[in-house]
């Protein structure tokens, strides 16, 4: 099941050439009938580049920030007009249905750090079965282990998210990729919020191979598991991370059913320059117990420090359901080698769209 639950990029970058200069001048060197990116498909990318060049000349991110979602999102639209076709959509409630869509996940995961659970209203709209976006805002329950004074149970709106994604298919590799641009409306001194606007752009390789389907996940941003990505499935860790960070995953999934999905993956967190981690079981101006294995976030409510603080390495199982068409379900397991932490996950996920349409399955 796809976690609930995902952005642009600036016009100009470093005197690069404008997306609008850009797209006229790949509309001049594309066949009108080049399927599927024809010039209809142009067209909604001239529309969307205008509006997310001023939202993002306009925000708080670094002209580096700036520099690096442009970048990719660049990287996206030329993949999208090379000459690669639309990927069928499987059948699980969370994937595009074209139009308008609504969905709400109440999802957590259990370690013996804490537990984080969470409500994820999203909705969303897919021009059709390659491109779309979401908007949405999550609602946190979060339960520390048992310490009086240090930390009690917390609730709260977490950061509203902005996301785009595209589904691209070609003979050789599926890709499929998210850019989400994050808000800092949670509460900081609830760990619900890094307290700063986060971004980050999450690209997915995966090709079927009858049930197998082997996968390469790259998500990079200046925030771990900040993606929104429909198609990756995120553990709620304890804390929260302020810092540039790549996080890999590699691994199989084998679709034993239209219906069930098992999968599994090696993951490793690349982070570099300053880190910043934000606790989410311990609250300002308390010192909590534990600390082993480099758990800062057990022991102070924010912790400064270089890339170590952040690196991390691991593996991940999950098994996901989805019974009806409009329903998701999945169960994860989580082991990190850093921290030396198993953490269990579960997600409950309805399209609301489809619970209200007759083609229910």
């Amino acid at each position: 099941m796809a976690a609930a639950p995902h952005p642009g990029a600036p016009g100009p970058i470093g005197g690069e050439v404008p997306y609008r200069r850009l797209v006229s001048q790949v509309r001049a060197k594309v066949h009108p009938n080049s399927a599927p990116f024809s010039t209809a498909y142009l067209s909604t990318i001239e529309a969307v580049f205008p509006c997310l060049e001023n939202c993002l000349m306009k925000s708080p991110l670094s002209v580096s920030g700036r520099r690096a979602i442009g970048l990719c999102s660049l990287t996206i639209a030329l993949v999208a007009l090379g000459a690669v076709r639309v990927r069928a959509q499987a059948g699980f409630a969370g994937k595009a249905n074209q139009g308008m869509n609504a969905y709400a996940t109440f999802e957590g995961s259990s370690s013996s750090s804490g537990s984080i659970f969470d409500m994820n209203n999203m909705v969303g709209y897919d021009f059709n079965r390659a491109v779309g976006f979401d908007v949405g805002v999550p609602f946190y329950f979060v339960a520390p282990p048992a310490q009086p004074g240090v930390a009690s149970t917390a609730t709260g709106v977490g950061n509203f998210y902005l996301d785009g994604r595209m589904t691209l298919e070609s003979q050789v590799v599926d890709y499929l990729p998210t850019a989400t641009i994050t808000f800092p409306t949670g509460n900081t001194s609830k760990g619900l919020s890094t307290g700063s606007v986060t971004y980050d752009l999450d690209s997915r390789f995966q090709h079927d191979f009858g049930v197998w389907a082997p996968f390469f996940d790259v998500d990079v941003g200046n925030s771990l598991d900040n993606t929104n990505n429909p198609d990756v499935r995120v553990v709620r860790r304890p804390f929260l991370t302020l810092g540039k960070v790549a996080q890999i995953k590699t691994g199989p999934e084998v679709h034993i059913t239209e219906r069930i999905i098992l999968s599994a993956d090696y993951y490793r967190v690349v982070p570099w320059g300053p880190q910043t981690v934000i606790s989410r079981v311990v609250r300002p101006g308390t010192t909590g117990k534990g600390g082993k294995n480099g758990r800062s976030y057990e022991v102070v409510q924010r912790t400064v420090g270089g890339a170590k603080l952040v690196s991390d390495n691991g593996f991940d199982a999950s098994l996901a359901f989805s019974p009806k068409r409009f329903m998701d379900l999945s169960l994860a397991f989580n082991h990190s080698t850093h921290y030396a932490l198993n953490s269990v996950s579960f997600s409950v996920g309805f399209n609301l769209t489809q619970m209200l349409s007759r083609n229910r399955w």
